[in-house]
């Protein structure tokens, strides 16, 4: 499937903390019957901010939720204290929204068969977390692993959904790693640390064969980089999207 990018308006519905700084929002798109994207893709959204800051009055965002959810379309963020993460914030219910897309290359596609290893720094998981679940939707047999590093156990993104969608679907494979154990200190048995070449080879003897794609800050996805090119992964097998700006 081939989308173009358009203007569109969407009417905001609720928004959902999901992290210690971290919410999700939903906006209505039952009304747009035609309004595709791809799983991966993002879209530019437009607010009336009275005071902007340097960065203007719009921002891109990740799309959270599957193409295959027509009720909502739903992007997560964290809330700091810029203008326009202000205005966000405080957009009440029924408001219409602007936005523009969606846009971008960093897509899950149907027909791939080759294994996808995701590698997710923070709130760069956004993208993922809408991959997988279509995936699970739709029984595809992409192998799927993610690994998703956060530095405490209350900035955790999507944990709860989607270990039931790696339980319930063994293409999918979900590994989270702390770097800080904060509250969770000796009760956490999952990893620690950061993202590294031995966690990957642990989860994924066969990498080699792998596409690696990888979201998060300009530093984790350069350091990303670095690694899975000591690791012999050809340029070819990558894939990259740089959060900038949160």
């Amino acid at each position: 499937m081939q989308v173009f990018p358009r203007d569109f308006q969407l009417p905001f519905i609720r928004k959902e903390r999901v992290a210690k700084d971290a919410w999700k929002f939903y906006f209505d798109r039952s009304g747009i019957a035609d309004l595709d994207f791809l799983p991966g893709q993002f879209i530019k959204m437009i607010l009336d901010i009275e005071n902007p800051d340097e960065r203007g009055f719009s921002r891109t965002f990740s799309i959270t939720s599957s193409p295959l959810d027509k009720e909502y379309l739903t992007i997560t963020t964290h809330i700091i204290q810029s203008a326009f993460k202000k205005a966000l914030y405080n957009v009440t219910p029924g408001t219409d929204v602007k936005f523009f897309g969606p846009s971008g290359r960093f897509v899950l596609h149907d027909e791939d068969t080759f294994p996808h290893i995701f590698l997710a720094g923070g709130i760069g998981i956004t993208p993922f977390h809408s991959m997988i679940t279509y995936s699970a939707q739709k029984n595809l047999l992409i192998p799927i692993t993610l690994f998703a590093s956060f530095a405490k156990d209350e900035d955790m993104l999507f944990y709860d959904e989607l270990m039931t969608i790696s339980s319930n679907n063994p293409n999918s494979k979900i590994i989270y790693t702390l770097t800080k154990l904060g509250k969770l200190q000796g009760a956490w048995s999952g990893e620690t640390g950061r993202i590294r070449p031995e966690l990957v080879r642990k989860y994924c003897p066969d990498f080699q064969n792998a596409h690696f794609f990888i979201t998060g800050s300009p530093h984790m996805v350069d350091a990303m980089l670095a690694m899975v090119k000591e690791m012999d992964i050809s340029d070819e097998q990558v894939k990259k999207e740089r959060f900038v700006g949160y």
